[in-house]
């Protein structure tokens, strides 16, 4: 597909890509096997491994604008600098306010010729979560203006706006996907919308998703060790927007690997990815939240090129019954260097065929709105059938 870095033949892409996700692994070998050769099971490459995604930009031009809750950073493509680009809104999680804790995907969204907004919707602990949502809109307001009228800026081509969120912010993505229903939101309707790992941390029957336009395409992703929030929102939003026909829908359960080291965990902080370069010391965890952010084969393969796919597909206007005939490639993650497949996501536009994640209520940690069972969701589903 058209500017994707991990290359546009299909028949080509599970080699380029296993060959764009190598990480550095430690030699692997259980005690039992003490005298015996040692496997290194780690994603194995079939190009060099200092190669990566070939990307259109060398650098990323970083702006910080606004104040408090709603402001804002800018992460632009340069070297070349275009003259208009596509935009991602990348919504970060509930205290992930420090664009560092995700800066490895900024870093390849922007370098592979998209304009990144990322709203600070909370000024850590001080900012109510009933006040995520109008702070987001008005930090995604402010910058898309900033970008169309700034003289230094790259323009927005505000034709192909796609939503990323993750946790609290995976429910912000699908909340202001319906607020951009209205044309008079001041906020382009978003071509695609991304939630992975969704929490709600303020329970609210409004904006009602059914409003986000059957035109969208839709990708929901949860992961089968997220003990945190568990996939009870990701399964709300995937019916609750029931607008969207299933062609245009994907609910994805990335699936965790044990079998190499260092194993792949598809836990609540796993589309996290640092990139000190962004770190800007905010954050109240934020020394922790660092500590989390390995890029990994979950990363590279997952999370960043499904959700490329998804972008790119969104934006040729075609549904995902379109683009993934063939799911298994689009949710192919590589292989171990022993030659086990890594255990790709399971993949549906039906959520009674994905499989409960353990504790679907989350450990409680974010709480829940009581009034709203699982099997209502389910319910839904059969109704509506860097410088």
């Amino acid at each position: 597909m058209p500017g994707l870095p991990w290359m546009a033949e299909t028949r080509r892409t599970i080699r380029l890509v296993t060959g764009a996700m190598v990480i550095t692994m430690l030699p692997f070998m259980s005690q039992a096997r003490a005298g015996e050769d040692k496997v290194c099971r780690s994603a194995v490459s079939n190009r060099p491994a200092q190669a990566g995604p070939i990307y259109l930009h060398r650098v990323v031009m970083r702006y910080e604008l606004g104040e408090g809750p709603r402001s804002y950073w800018l992460f632009e493509p340069a070297e070349p600098k275009p003259e208009r680009a596509p935009v991602v809104v990348f919504f970060h999680g509930w205290f992930a306010v420090n664009p560092a804790f995700y800066g490895a995907w900024i870093d390849h969204l922007v370098r592979s010729g998209r304009t990144v907004v990322f709203p600070r919707y909370q000024n850590d602990v001080d900012t109510l979560p009933r006040e995520f949502l109008p702070n987001a809109i008005a930090a995604t307001r402010d910058a898309l203006g900033v970008l169309e009228t700034g003289a230094k800026h790259v323009r927005p081509d505000l034709e192909r706006v796609a939503f990323i969120g993750h946790s609290a912010g995976g429910n912000l993505a699908a909340q202001i996907a319906a607020v951009a229903s209205d044309p008079h939101s001041g906020l382009p309707q978003p071509k695609l919308v991304a939630a992975l790992m969704p929490g709600e941390v303020f329970p609210s029957r409004e904006p009602s998703l059914d409003r986000i336009p059957a035109s969208t395409l839709l990708l929901v992703a949860v992961g089968e060790d997220d003990l945190l929030v568990g996939d009870l929102r990701g399964r709300q939003i995937f019916a609750q927007a029931g607008a969207i026909p299933r062609s245009r829908k994907r609910f994805l359960l990335f699936r965790s690997d044990r079998h190499g080291f260092p194993p792949l965990i598809a836990e609540h902080t796993a589309p996290t990815g640092v990139n000190r370069r962004l770190d800007t010391g905010e954050g109240v965890f934020r020394v922790f939240q660092m500590s989390l952010g390995e890029v990994n084969a979950l990363d590279r393969a997952g999370f960043w090129r499904i959700a490329d796919v998804a972008v790119e597909t969104a934006f040729a206007g075609s549904t995902f019954d379109e683009a993934i005939r063939d799911e298994e490639r689009f949710t192919h993650l590589g292989f171990w260097s022993d030659g086990r497949k890594v255990n790709p996501p399971l993949i549906s536009d039906n959520l009674s065929s994905i499989p409960r994640v353990n504790f679907p209520n989350g450990i409680r940690v974010i709480p829940w709105d009581g009034t709203v069972k699982v099997n209502e969701a389910a319910k839904i589903e059969t109704d509506v059938r860097i410088k």
